[in-house]
């Protein structure tokens, strides 16, 4: 059995070393090909990529690698980090749910150009956010994204001085955005059920069930909004992953 995953930097955790090897007997006889676009999205964010700049190299590895399963890992970007450029830098009026509609109906605008050939599709929702339990880390490092492509000039100063402003007055709280992580994945397995895709997320190994947000032990130090990379969070990706494709054969 044959995977083909493809996807933001969150895609990471697909890769499988030896050591998940030895740890998962499952895996025998199945080959996972993951190829990480970082900072790929579905609607497009700042500078960042959009979907669109993924479709001649998904074809090109579907020739390369004649997949069983062409697995698609996007929308963190534009739920955790494009949600609040288009709230903060471009002032949008529209809500958080009109935003989270968007996002899902452009993946599926996407998804829709696919040629699958002969491999079946499956998509996986977004995880938990990791930028929780300290307000000031999470403030700093979303004023870092959504302002990276401003000047030091007088005018740029100004405008970021007032975004961060704004943010710490109105940037939603570590539960809000728990949830609005659990509503995309909401829209996008209905959407996904609608038209008979395959739809996995690995949330109920992530949360907490005091707090009802991420764990912490799947919460890195340092500064960055991705989950620990450990061979528990592998482990529970390809677990997944597996039963979702033996679900369906």
């Amino acid at each position: 059995m044959k995977f083909l995953i493809v996807g933001d930097s969150h895609t990471q955790y697909f890769g499988i070393t030896n050591q998940v090897r030895a740890f998962m007997p499952t895996l025998r006889g199945v080959k996972g090909v993951t190829k990480v676009v970082s900072a790929s999205t579905v609607s497009g964010v700042g500078k960042l990529n959009s979907t669109l700049e993924l479709g001649q190299n998904i074809k090109k590895w579907q020739n390369e690698e004649n997949p069983d399963y062409l697995v698609l890992n996007l929308g963190q970007v534009d739920v955790e980090l494009g949600l609040p450029f288009r709230q903060f830098v471009q002032e949008s009026s529209k809500s958080p749910e009109q935003w989270l509609d968007y996002f899902v109906e452009r993946y599926f605008e996407y998804i829709e150009t696919l040629d699958l050939r002969d491999s079946k599709l499956i998509v996986k929702g977004i995880n938990l956010p990791v930028l929780c339990y300290d307000w000031k880390k999470a403030i700093k490092y979303i004023t870092r994204i959504v302002t990276e492509r401003f000047s030091d000039s007088p005018d740029d100063k100004q405008r970021r001085e007032s975004i961060i402003s704004r943010l710490n007055d109105n940037y939603m709280s570590d539960i809000m955005r728990s949830d609005l992580a659990r509503d995309f994945n909401q829209k996008l397995s209905i959407r996904c059920a609608e038209t008979g895709v395959n739809y996995f997320d690995i949330n109920d190994h992530l949360v907490n069930n005091v707090t009802e947000m991420i764990h912490p032990r799947f919460i890195p130090s340092k500064f960055d909004h991705h989950i620990v990379d450990s061979l528990e969070v592998r482990m529970i990706h390809w677990d997944e992953l597996l039963s979702t494709a033996r679900s369906n054969l």
